[in-house]
């Protein structure tokens, strides 16, 4: 399975010490040099920083399509069209991405979409966390915004509420 995710599930996760649900679920995972920037060089001593640095699951790969990422960045910042631009030339199962523009984007390109919500409810549903409501408000003790719709969706989708 290709996955190439953003820095926003990656930060979200480590708020909470859950990055290892990426690695349960999805094996290697593959972030673009603008995404490794932005988590490990600006991000130093930042949620998921050292993680990533030290990780050997987490894999860095560099976009081919170098106009394709310019033009993304008219509407999404730089780790969020590398994202979506390495994820359409590794052909991904999924990409992982929090932010609404940048996921219309992806699926507007036709890239299955997966963000932090999405991916612990895959958690929850495969058993490798028992209650999602407390790590949703775990995360949003941590200033992690989800919406309320979101909030009530995945704990229906995990029988929860």
């Amino acid at each position: 399975m290709i996955v190439v995710s953003d820095s926003g599930p990656i930060i979200a996760l480590s708020k909470i010490n859950q990055l290892n649900i990426l690695k349960h679920h999805f094996g290697n995972i593959y972030i673009s040099e603008a995404t490794y920037n932005e988590l490990v060089k600006k991000g130093k001593g930042m949620f998921g920083s050292e993680e990533v640095e030290k990780s050997d699951w987490i894999k860095v790969a560099k976009v081919k399509d170098e106009v394709a990422v310019k033009v993304l960045e008219l509407e999404l910042d730089r780790g969020e069209a590398e994202t979506i631009i390495l994820g359409n030339e590794f052909k991904a199962d999924f990409v992982l991405l929090d932010e609404s523009i940048a996921r219309r984007v992806a699926n507007l390109l036709n890239l299955k979409v997966k963000g932090t919500i999405g991916i612990l409810v895959l958690a929850k549903k495969d058993g490798i966390i028992k209650k999602l409501k407390p790590i949703l408000n775990e995360l949003r003790t941590k200033d992690v915004w989800i919406s309320d719709e979101v909030y009530d969706t995945a704990l229906k989708l995990t029988g929860e509420k």
